[in-house]
């Protein structure tokens, strides 16, 4: 089956055609970066554009960091107050399925990546503009629960704010002074959840045999299947599943 899947970032927007069964793009994504724009008023309307190419009986799926009901944004901690309530389906004038991204990252990792047919609990975390977390319990998806924005024990602030890929960059850190801060991320994590297995993805771990050799758990640690295409892709398998 195909759907459409949106992956809404801190940073940009990725948007493409999927085929569910395969877990694979029919095409290049189309993206936009927010630059300094991203308040809801200037990032929906360039999104209603990309959906003007969508056949109507598409379904669409939607990754949004941060915490969303049915199809309205609770919160929205790294794109600022505008979107806080905005219901997304209304807004793009179209039926969606709103998921959170970490959660749409698991979602693709669950039914067809990493972490497919494993029982347990199963942490995935998206490291990105923050740092996105999502946990399935035998198979049951527990939505929403943003560990990230959580206080960090001992440097202060949010888990975020000191392990994710931003951090990284703000703070000039290499990859060895980073792993040791999303090192902290992870012990904290699996102090709180005790997973069976953790699953990382975003962009950074195109680098992951660079890095994820300094990173110890007593969970099984795998690399995302899907990479950066992870949040698109599982918003589609969500949207595709939800219209069957």
């Amino acid at each position: 089956m195909r759907a459409f899947g949106v992956d809404i970032g801190g940073s940009g927007v990725r948007a493409a055609i999927v085929d569910t069964e395969a877990g694979r793009l029919r095409a290049a994504a189309t993206r936009f970066d927010h630059g300094t724009a991203f308040d809801a008023e200037d990032v929906v309307p360039r999104l209603r554009e990309v959906l003007l190419n969508v056949p109507d009986d598409l379904p669409v799926g939607v990754g949004f960091p941060g915490v969303v009901k049915r199809t309205t944004v609770e919160s929205a901690p790294n794109l600022g107050p505008t979107w806080e309530g905005l219901n997304i389906s209304e807004a793009l004038d179209r039926p969606v399925v709103l998921l959170n991204d970490a959660d749409a990252a698991a979602t693709a990792e669950r039914h067809l990546g990493a972490a497919r047919d494993e029982g347990g609990t199963v942490l995935t975390v998206t490291i990105g503009t923050g740092l996105g977390t999502s946990v399935h319990r035998d198979g049951v998806l527990v939505p929403n629960l943003e560990l990230g924005l959580l206080p960090h024990p001992t440097r202060g602030g949010v888990i975020e704010a000191h392990a994710s890929g931003r951090a990284r960059r703000d703070e000039g850190l290499d990859l060895r002074a980073w792993a040791e801060r999303f090192q902290e991320a992870l012990d904290l994590y699996e102090g709180w959840l005790n997973p069976d297995l953790i699953v990382l993805a975003g962009g950074i771990t195109e680098s992951w045999e660079q890095w994820s050799g300094w990173l110890t758990t007593r969970a099984t640690l795998r690399k995302a299947r899907f990479g950066a295409d992870a949040g698109l892709i599982g918003a589609a398998v969500a949207a595709a599943a939800q219209r069957t």
